[in-house]
C-alpha cells in the first residue's frame, strides 16, 4: 500500500458516505448517495436496470470482471439444492447472485457475504453451484485475480474488481501474519472509551479489544502482502502495462475505539474514514498525500475522468481526475455522510444524515439527536459539542438540508424540520451481542 501511495496519489482525507457494506457498495458502483441510489439499504440489491461503472465502461469497449464479495444481490430463494442440503458447509449468505443483480459485470467469480475467511466459495459466471476455494480468502481470491490478469487479451481494455472481506469480523488471519503482541500495541486515545450516547452497550474488556486489534492488523498485513503479489503480476504480464490501480475500502471499523469492537455505521472517523489510493505510472504523478475531501461517491466519476471518458449526468460525485494528474483545482468543501437502511440488530442502530468539512463533523439522527465535533481541536471525537453549541448546530443543520435537497433526499428533511420528539424505551429485552454470537448469516 505504501508503494502504491508514494508512487501515485493517496487522499489524506477520504470518506465512505454510508459506512456499512451494501449501501456503500451501491454508492461505489453507481456514483450516487445511498438514499438516492440503486442500493438504498443493507438488505437491498443493485437494481437490474441501474447504470454502473461496469455498464458505462462496457459501452466504451471494456471487458468487465468481478472477483470476491459483492453483497449487493442477496435473493433469499437463490440457494442451490446442494447448498440448502449442506448449509453448515456454506457459511454466510450462500445465495447465488442472479445475473441481473450483478451491476452489469460480465465475468463473475463472486459471493454475497461469507465472513468465514477459511471457507470461501464463489459462484462462477452462469454456473449454478458454488465452487469451494481452499485456503485463506484473501490469498485465494488474489490467485483468481492474478490468473485473470495473466489471461488478459490486450486487444480489449479490462475493468477488473477484486473485493475481499478481510479485514472484517470474525478477525481470523493465517498464523504467519499474526506477529503482533496485543499488550504492546499503541492504541488511539479513544480506545475502549464507551461513547456516552450508547447506554446499555456491552463493554468489552481491554485485553479482548487488544486481541481483536492484533488480529485485525494481521489481516491488514496479509492483505498488503497480496496487494504486492497482484502488483507484481500486473508488472510482469504483457498487455497490462498501461494500468490504473485503485485501492479503497467500503467503510472503516472501530476495532476498540469508542468502546466498539467490530462496528461501524456511526459518524466517527474510525467508521467513515477510508483509504483511497490511485496509482498509474505516467498518468498520475508520484505525489504521495493529496489534500481534499474525497468520498466514495466520487469514485465512479474520478475513474471515468482518469480514463478520459465523459461523466454521466446522473452521477452525484466529483471528478477528481484533474487533481490526481497534478492540477491545482478546487474540490468540495463538505462531504455528505449518512446511514441509510441500517440493519436493526439493536435499538441503538439508527439511520442518520451528516456532513464533514475541513474542521467540523455534524450528524442528525432519526430520533432527532445531534452530534457535533471539532476535528481540529478534538481529532478523536471525545467531546460532543452539540449540547453546548446550539447556534453552530443550527448552521450545520441548514448546510445539511441544502446537501440533502441537492441529492434528492426522500424523507430526512421532513424529520429534521418537522419531526417530533421520539419516545424513550422504558425496557429493552436482553439479546446476545455480536461478540458472543458472530454466526449470523449476513455479516456487516
Amino acid at each position: 500500500m505504501d508503494r502504491l501511495a508514494t508512487g501515485g496519489a493517496s487522499f489524506r482525507r477520504a470518506y465512505a458516505n454510508c459506512p456499512v457494506c451494501t449501501p456503500s457498495r451501491g454508492t461505489i458502483f453507481s456514483g450516487r448517495h445511498a438514499h438516492a441510489g440503486p442500493v438504498a439499504g443493507f438488505f437491498d440489491v443493485f437494481k437490474p436496470s441501474a447504470p454502473s461503472t461496469a455498464t458505462v465502461l462496457r459501452a466504451h469497449g471494456y471487458r468487465t470482471a468481478y472477483i470476491g464479495k459483492w453483497h449487493c444481490g442477496i435473493i433469499f430463494d437463490q440457494a442451490p439444492p446442494e447448498v440448502k442440503q449442506n448449509l453448515g458447509q456454506y457459511p454466510g449468505s450462500p445465495y447465488r447472485t442472479p445475473e441481473n443483480f450483478r451491476g452489469g459485470f460480465e465475468e463473475w467469480a463472486a459471493f454475497e457475504a461469507i465472513n468465514a475467511p477459511f471457507q470461501t466459495y464463489v459462484y462462477r459466471n452462469e454456473e449454478t453451484a458454488p465452487q469451494r476455494l481452499t485456503g485463506y480468502q484473501t490469498d485465494v481470491l488474489t490467485d483468481l485475480a492474478i490468473q485473470r490478469v495473466q489471461a488478459h487479451d490486450a486487444r480489449q481494455p479490462l475493468f477488473l474488481v477484486l473485493s475481499v472481506e478481510p479485514p472484517h469480523f470474525p478477525c481470523l488471519a493465517p498464523e504467519a501474519f499474526r506477529r503482533f503482541d496485543p499488550a504492546r500495541l499503541q492504541v488511539r486515545p479513544n480506545f475502549g472509551r464507551l461513547h456516552p450516547a450508547w447506554p446499555g452497550t456491552p463493554v468489552v474488556d481491554d485485553s479482548t479489544l487488544r486481541q481483536i486489534l492484533a488480529n485485525y492488523y494481521a489481516m491488514v498485513e496479509n492483505l498488503d502482502h497480496n496487494i504486492g503479489r497482484l502488483i507484481a503480476a500486473v508488472e510482469q504480464s504483457l498487455g497490462v502495462e498501461n494500468c490504473l490501480l485503485v485501492y479503497f475500502s467500503d467503510h472503516g471499523d472501530y476495532v476498540g475505539s469508542h468502546g466498539m469492537w467490530l462496528d461501524k455505521v456511526y459518524e466517527h472517523e474510525e467508521s467513515v474514514r477510508v483509504p483511497a489510493i490511485f496509482h498509474w505510472p505516467g498518468a498520475i504523478p508520484a505525489r504521495g498525500g493529496v489534500d481534499g475531501l474525497f468520498s466514495l461517491v466520487d469514485l465512479l466519476p474520478t475513474t471515468l475522468g482518469l480514463a478520459g471518458l465523459p461523466v454521466p449526468p446522473w452521477c452525484q460525485g466529483t471528478d477528481w481526475s484533474a487533481r490526481l494528474r497534478g492540477a491545482d483545482v478546487a474540490g468540495p468543501t463538505e462531504v455528505l455522510l449518512e446511514m441509510q437502511g441500517v440493519p436493526r440488530w439493536e435499538p441503538r442502530f439508527q439511520d442518520w444524515r451528516g456532513l464533514v468539512t475541513d474542521r467540523w463533523k455534524y450528524a442528525f439522527y432519526e430520533d432527532r439527536r445531534e452530534t457535533l465535533y471539532d476535528l481540529e481541536a478534538d481529532p478523536y471525537e471525545l467531546n460532543d459539542l452539540a449540547p453546548s453549541a446550539p447556534d453552530l448546530c443550527a448552521e450545520m443543520r441548514e448546510r445539511l438540508l441544502r446537501l440533502l435537497r441537492a441529492t434528492r433526499e426522500p424523507y430526512f428533511d421532513v424529520i429534521i424540520e418537522h419531526g417530533v420528539a421520539a419516545a424513550t424505551p422504558r425496557y429493552l429485552v436482553d439479546m446476545p451481542t455480536k461478540l458472543n454470537n458472530i454466526r449470523w448469516a449476513g455479516g456487516l
